[in-house]
């Protein structure tokens, strides 16, 4: 038998071994089995319990000597996990004679035999210092076979024979989790540089292609600026990717008259933007770096006549008849509604008046190219005005400080400027997570989510998070959905498989991430029994009481008792918690009585 760590244990072991057979039986063969009980080998498989995948699995199994088993005899055999405040009933076995009917293992009397069946238990905290007792009740069969000890109590004839101790518990090492290595995800912010475009349209009179800035629509203040701010960016020393003009007629003309006015049209007003550039980059201290308009690509064309805008306007307009006018339109050919549509102009004043002039035009479209900040530039606006970057911009800003609590008032700052964007509010999230902020963190995520309910890393950071809150299920769900979104959560998902008991998997999955320096893959690799590669693995990691205490256990499982003392005072130095958590490991139950080991733990 092990030597026991704890009071609970002591007393309960006294308790037992002083504990006499009692008999409730009137049979003599029952009463002497109950007595020769101490022929019957009952043991655990394993004789110290582990968690895994939060259950406990043990096998029991019991060996009856030759001549024992009364063939009208009936003994129940129940484990019970025992310990400090309360005990669990494991599942029951009925060993049977020869004469019995009813449900159980018969039992040859001439040959004894082996028997053994393997039960599970949800294991919970309290179990940690615990242990497997099992009290034999033997009794005559008359009629029934009995379930278990409750209802052959309640019979009333049976005997009892010696309580056996035949665990101890629980190894609780897969829930050494090291927490903070879980994979926090961050939205990367995109700085590179940005196609930001600018639109304007310049409008002509009738049958004209001569640029008139005294027409009514040029002179329109929304129109105006349009046109003014075509040139914003440029003038700031902004690249220009290129130059689009799409010139337009309105459709009332001859379809091939209007095709080569709208052609004219762009090129007037190509005409017009070169010379605006040349203008720009002559001037004193300009940031126009084009002193050639010629080397800036434009893209120019004439379209002809613009039903498409037609139909729109006539749409929006307040003719009384325009549905009946826009259902006629669309039937026809190209000739023919030419010439319906001259019929409308006449019937129509409002054609002339308000529909036809904004057709008469040309859209410009320049292109340029927004420079990238260098990482200077963005930390010192963050400081002095950070509201004046973009999202993308702030969030950067943040990939450049180190100290969490800095990093976190600008996620704050970008939410309250950007408060519709999901990106701060996950990257905050995870800062909350590192500074171990769990709630604050829930909450930052789910607000992340509820704007954006297809950001990946939002998931994955909820999955780590319910890992923090012991919720290994919640965490397996939303990891999946951050895998189906894309964002990849191996490793996360690696240390949900050591919760679960599946070292392997857990061990590859965790691998594909990191390199195998990892704490998390090395202690996969110990419950998965690989103690020579958990040793290499563990060997490159920073010394610090965890790592040690892991190696301790390693050196334990091989029965390396140097390495285990050694490691296991190194790790106490680092950290004097370890001591008596060491002192109630049952990874050291064997080192009980080393007086090496009594001396570091006591």
């Amino acid at each position: 038998m092990k030597n026991l760590n704890s009071l609970f244990k002591t007393l309960l072991v006294v308790i037992i071994m002083m504990t006499p057979m009692v008999f409730h039986a009137k049979n003599h063969d029952v009463k002497k089995m109950a007595k020769r009980i101490d022929k019957v080998y009952i043991s655990a498989t394993p004789d110290i319990l582990e968690n895994k995948g939060n259950v406990i699995t043990v096998t029991i199994s019991a060996e009856f000597p030759p001549r024992y088993f009364h063939k009208k005899a009936v003994m129940n055999i129940t484990p019970v996990l025992v310990y400090e405040n309360g005990e669990t009933e494991l599942p029951s076995m009925n060993f049977i004679g020869e004469k019995v009917s009813g449900d159980g293992v018969v039992v040859d009397k001439r040959d004894g035999g082996y028997y053994s069946y393997t039960v599970s238990i949800p294991y919970n905290d309290e179990m940690y210092n615990s242990l497997l007792i099992v009290e034999p009740l033997v009794y005559k069969f008359k009629e029934t076979v009995y379930p278990n000890h409750q209802s052959i109590r309640d019979k009333g004839e049976f005997a009892t024979a010696n309580t056996f101790l035949i665990a101890e518990g629980v190894i609780n090492t897969a829930q050494n989790i090291d927490k903070s290595a879980l994979k926090k995800a961050y939205v990367k912010p995109d700085v590179e540089p940005q196609v930001v475009s600018d639109n304007g349209s310049i409008f002509f009179t009738v049958n004209s292609d001569i640029l008139n800035w005294a027409t009514p629509l040029n002179q329109n203040e929304k129109n105006k600026k349009a046109v003014d701010d075509l040139t914003s960016h440029i003038v700031k020393g902004w690249n220009i990717q290129n130059i689009e003009i799409n010139g337009w007629a309105s459709p009332e003309g001859p379809l091939s008259y209007n095709k080569d006015l709208s052609g004219q049209r762009a090129k007037m007003t190509e005409k017009y933007l070169r010379n605006k550039l040349a203008s720009l980059s002559a001037k004193k201290n300009s940031h126009v770096s084009y002193k050639n308009a010629n080397d800036i690509k434009f893209v120019t064309k004439g379209n002809g006549a613009d039903w498409d805008g037609l139909m729109k306007a006539i749409e929006n307009s307040n003719i009384k008849d325009k549905q009946t006018i826009l259902n006629t339109l669309k039937k026809q050919s190209p000739e023919q509604r030419v010439a319906q549509l001259n019929k409308y102009i006449k019937q129509y004043p409002e054609f002339e008046k308000s529909i036809l002039p904004s057709l008469r035009k040309t859209v410009v479209k320049i292109n340029t190219i927004e420079p990238k900040m260098t990482d200077e530039q963005i930390t010192k606006v963050c400081t002095q005005n950070p509201k004046s970057l973009t999202c993308d911009q702030m969030m950067y800003a943040a990939t450049l400080v180190k100290d969490l609590n800095n990093k976190e008032k600008i996620y704050i700052t970008a939410i309250e400027t950007y408060p519709n964007h999901a990106e701060p509010y996950c990257n905050a999230g995870a800062v909350a997570i590192e500074k171990g902020n769990i709630k604050h963190a829930k909450q930052l995520t789910n607000q992340a989510i509820e704007i954006d309910d297809l950001l990946a890393e939002a998931y994955n950071n909820l999955g780590v998070i319910a890992i923090f809150e012991n919720d290994y299920k919640s965490a397996e769900d939303m990891f999946k959905k951050a895998r189906k979104l894309g964002h990849n959560t191996n490793y996360n998902e690696g240390v949900v498989h050591i919760n679960k008991g599946d070292y392997n998997k857990a061990a590859k999955l965790m691998s594909k991430e990191n390199a195998n320096c990892d704490y998390n893959i090395a202690l996969a690799q110990t419950l998965d029994k690989k103690y020579t590669i958990a040793e290499e693995t563990v060997k490159c990691l920073e010394e610090n009481g965890k790592t040690l205490y892991l190696q301790a256990v390693i050196a334990s499982r091989t029965n390396d008792v140097e390495k285990t003392l050694k490691h296991l005072a190194k790790a106490i130095k680092k950290d004097s918690k370890i001591k008596n958590i060491a002192k109630h490991d049952m990874e050291f139950a064997y080192m009980q009585d080393n007086p090496e080991f009594v001396a570091l733990v006591e």
